[in-house]
């Protein structure tokens, strides 16, 4: 069952953070930026570095992306699980109204936003994001 599960994860290019490697979180904008922003789509991305930003998926902008620790290992052969954080090019201001209502009241349905999609200001290193799509 186990390796099913691991097959499985595999098979859908399935990335699981690794929060307890990470450092820090760099931003790319100002804070007052971030706070009108409200939310980006956080992926978990294996590349080859530790630290520096990373090219974000086709047709997004990166805002910001974690920096592991020193003595962060290396996934197999693969890289390093970092986690970055895109907004889409064009701006969606119907999720940022969203958002603002979801802040202010956890009971609205929240799944106009993207699957992705985590609250900006929840993000820490070491800890999982508030996810918008699907708060728990």
């Amino acid at each position: 069952m186990k390796r099913d599960l691991q097959d499985e994860k595999m098979e859908r290019n399935f990335v699981e953070p690794n929060y307890e490697c990470e450092e820090k979180i760099v931003w790319l904008k100002d804070r007052e930026t971030l706070v009108r922003m409200g939310w980006a789509n956080e992926n978990i991305v294996v590349c080859s570095i530790r630290t520096g930003p990373i090219r974000p998926p086709k047709g997004e902008i990166l805002v910001g992306y974690a920096v592991l620790k020193r003595n962060a290992t290396k996934d197999s052969s693969e890289g390093f699980r970092r986690r970055i954080f895109t907004r889409p090019n064009e701006d969606n201001a119907l999720c940022s109204e969203l958002l603002g209502r979801c802040r202010k009241n956890s009971l609205i349905s929240c799944d106009s936003f993207p699957e992705k999609a985590v609250d900006l200001l929840s993000v820490q290193p070491g800890k999982p994001s508030r996810n918008l799509f699907n708060p728990e």
